[in-house]
């Protein structure tokens, strides 16, 4: 597979142009490398568009399983975040954030660009057919299909919406302008084989960054602390 294990965690987001730089250092130096450093956690990635009428970055986290969502050592990071990651915390804008379970994928080479669907369909449906139908594009080198769990930490309360939803598909390509000229086959290949109750959204984005777990550096590594610690 393109990305590994059995679940991933897929968000997007904006910041605005003044923290920008410091933005692509926290998340670089920081952030992804601590969560990624997370036990069950295999790796994680960064992708960046300039394209208009989207969100400018998108992160994919790869687990083992989903349980590690549910996990002490995922959940304390996200309760008590360091001084820098609560600073930027409240500067991220229009967030969207889907943990899924991968129940679908064809292609076991990775792009350096990706088209993220968001997928509200109707009912179940052959994820398979899809994401081998995805496979057949020009240029696309892995398709995977993402089962929404319907789960978010109270500290991200405030990024819940309405339309959340209920999969997400990851069409890795060889470059942006590539997987872009498909936006609207990819449309068509979600309305024939989901039955989508709405038009799917597509964002298209290239690679920026990446880390596996292997690569963390230990200073990043946090520890849980035990339940009767003062804190």
């Amino acid at each position: 597979m393109a990305i590994s294990g059995s679940a991933f965690l897929a968000l997007w987001n904006d910041i605005s142009a003044e923290s920008d730089t410091e933005y692509n250092r926290w998340h670089t130096d920081h952030h992804v490398p601590e969560r990624v450093g997370i036990a069950g956690f295999i790796a994680g990635r960064r992708y960046r568009s300039s394209a208009p009428g989207q969100h400018r970055y998108f992160t994919l986290y790869e687990t083992e399983t989903s349980a590690v969502f549910d996990s002490a050592d995922f959940l304390d990071v996200i309760e008590r975040p360091t001084p820098w990651s609560a600073s930027m915390r409240p500067l991220l804008k229009n967030v969207v954030r889907a943990t899924c379970d991968t129940v679908a994928s064809a292609g076991d080479v990775s792009g350096q660009a990706i088209a993220c669907v968001r997928i509200s369909a109707a009912g179940q449906f052959d994820g398979r057919a899809l994401t081998d139908a995805c496979l057949a594009l020009a240029g696309v080198s892995s398709a995977h299909l993402g089962q929404v769990r319907s789960s978010l930490p109270d500290a991200f309360e405030k990024w819940a919406n309405d339309d959340e939803p209920t999969h997400v598909l990851l069409v890795e390509g060889g470059d942006e302008a590539g997987l872009r000229a498909h936006e609207t086959a990819l449309c068509e290949l979600v309305r024939r084989f989901a039955g989508a109750a709405r038009p799917a959204l597509i964002d298209v984005y290239e690679l920026v960054f990446g880390i596996r777990h292997s690569q963390v550096d230990a200073a990043l590594l946090r520890s849980v602390p035990a339940a009767d610690s003062q804190l």
